[in-house]
């Protein structure tokens, strides 16, 4: 701490001077007094989940990255304290966080150490170990004062046993058909009409056509074929199709796309397609994924199905009002009463959607907006 004192000391001696060789210039420098913390921004965050591996059948830790300016950081200056009020998903890293801190009136942000008292200068390029709670203090720009704010990092520690649904709003002039589906919108969703395009991944929009699958690289503007590993006729009904994608860990800048629908023909399970895209050019096959007789939990016919990637697995449910959960990327698929719907749900057709912060929001055609979360 002693030194610590004595480099901000040289610092601000350093700062006199070089205001007085400014004054001789004709300009001048001003210095503040006053102290606060303006502005507290999470960098991209890495996150860690246990899934099965889709080739090998065996678990596997995926990593994948979260956009952490999405996770609003609050700034308590009465309480001296920073913090994030929506909890950053599970398996996040939290001990190497790059943030940003900006100061009121150019002052100077330090970092205490966990295990004692010395103080470091913060460096935005520098990870911090935010898994336990950190004091980060300001210094005024003159070094007149300074102040402390503890900020805590808030990871969800649950691993899907503690998920529950609140109802966020109920409106019946938000009452629709099965014409249409929740889409994310950033950091929230949005209500669209259902139209041509049944997915969308960071690079493209698909349709289904009696010819294949088509993408587009320009929202709609222009469409090129896609290349299938299978027979046009194994596609999904374009009317039941629904999509989901999501950060594959596995290929580097790259999303994997699920598709599944009911049957062009007479079949007794849905059809699931994947593509695993290049998010660069959109490049990538279409792969059929069928199911065959070593495999008990096949995704049954059901009617309006909607999917949604969350917390590692991937979520399917129809008119049915049976929640379905694939751990293997759209294998198989097995009922799970931990993400089932809630209690008080009205509505026959529902619609599924995760935004940017990966939340999973519930839209149903009664006009009852529903967030699920994880305590």
């Amino acid at each position: 701490m002693r030194h610590f004192c004595i480099r901000l000391c040289a610092l601000l001696a350093a700062m006199t001077v070089l205001s007085s060789c400014l004054k001789d210039s004709n300009e001048s420098t001003t210095l503040y007094s006053d102290v606060a913390i303006t502005q507290f921004t999470l960098g991209t965050l890495n996150r860690y989940t246990q899934t099965l591996s889709s080739t090998t059948g065996n678990d596997t830790i995926i990593k994948s990255t979260l956009n952490g300016s999405a996770y609003i950081m609050t700034i308590d200056h009465v309480g001296q304290r920073i913090y994030n009020a929506t909890a950053l998903p599970v398996g996040t890293d939290a001990k190497h966080v790059i943030c940003s801190v900006t100061a009121r009136n150019g002052g100077w942000v330090a970092l205490q150490q966990i295990d004692s008292d010395s103080l470091s200068w913060h460096n935005s390029a520098d990870s911090v170990d935010l898994s336990v709670p950190r004091t980060f203090r300001i210094y005024a720009s003159d070094g007149s004062a300074w102040r402390d704010y503890q900020v805590t990092l808030n990871v969800s520690s649950s691993t899907g046993t503690d998920f529950e649904w609140q109802l966020v709003k109920s409106d019946s002039s938000l009452a629709w058909t099965h014409e249409m589906r929740l889409e994310a919108y950033g950091d929230s969703v949005r209500l669209s009409p259902r139209d041509s395009i049944v997915g969308r991944s960071t690079t493209a929009c698909y349709m289904i056509t009696d010819e294949g699958i088509r993408h587009s690289l320009d929202n709609g503007l222009s469409w090129n074929d896609e290349v299938l590993d299978d027979s046009i006729s194994l596609l999904p009904d374009a009317a039941t199709a629904a999509s989901t994608c999501w950060s594959y860990a596995q290929a580097a800048a790259s999303d994997y796309v699920l598709l599944v629908g009911q049957p062009r023909q007479d079949a007794s399970t849905m059809r699931v397609w994947r593509k695993i895209e290049n998010r660069k050019n959109g490049e990538g096959r279409w792969v059929f994924m069928p199911f065959d007789e070593d495999n008990n939990y096949p995704l049954p016919l059901v009617s309006n199905p909607t999917v949604a990637f969350y917390e590692g697995v991937v979520l399917c449910i129809g008119d049915d009002k049976i929640m379905r959960m694939s751990r293997d990327q759209g294998i198989s698929w097995r009922i799970t009463t931990n993400y089932g719907l809630p209690t008080a749900v009205t509505g026959e057709h529902f619609s599924m959607a995760t935004d940017t912060q990966e939340r999973l929001w519930l839209m149903t055609n009664s006009g009852e907006l529903w967030l699920g979360t994880l305590r």
